[in-house]
């Protein structure tokens, strides 16, 4: 298949489901969904983030993200106070007893990789993570890297280009 096929869009997006569905599948048995553990993620990688601010970075409405956050509150894996400088803002913090459940994410992450790269080398691997991260770069720059598309991804690839 020819990379400047319109198909491209559409392998994306399959990988992206494929990945969330088997994501969910592994979950499951921890009584999480996919979105749940998108916003646990993102508090793991920032604590205290506002609520709006979570769902910025997931692309989703203010109001998904509150329903998100009212079923982990329920759970007792985070709790939600009001800003000290603007009374209108929500922060969500991780609980203590979140930290198992970072535990399974990692896990289940890691299991989701391995079925995802299990058919390539390990420096094929590399080699298609390092060119899915210069393709993820130009579109960001295409987009003239409107902060809006920042997430967690970010976060982490600048905390690795610190450390290493």
């Amino acid at each position: 298949m020819d990379y400047r096929d319109h198909r491209a869009a559409f392998i994306f997006s399959d990988i992206a489901r494929y990945r969330a569905r088997l994501f969910d599948r592994l979950l499951a048995p921890h009584g999480l969904t996919t979105s749940q553990a998108w916003v646990l993620a993102e508090l793991f990688v920032e604590d205290n983030l506002a609520q709006n601010e979570i769902a910025r970075r997931m692309g989703v409405g203010t109001v998904t993200v509150g329903g998100l956050v009212e079923r982990l509150e329920v759970r007792g894996l985070v709790s939600r106070h009001i800003d000290q400088e603007d009374r209108r803002i929500k922060r969500v913090v991780l609980k203590e007893a979140a930290k198992p459940i970072g535990r399974v994410l990692k896990g289940c992450g890691i299991e989701v990789n391995r079925v995802a790269f299990g058919g390539l080398r390990e420096d094929e691997a590399q080699v298609l993570m390092d060119n899915l991260l210069t393709v993820r770069g130009q579109l960001l720059e295409a987009l003239e890297g409107e902060k809006d598309l920042q997430s967690a991804a970010d976060a982490l690839l600048k905390k690795e280009t610190e450390t290493g």
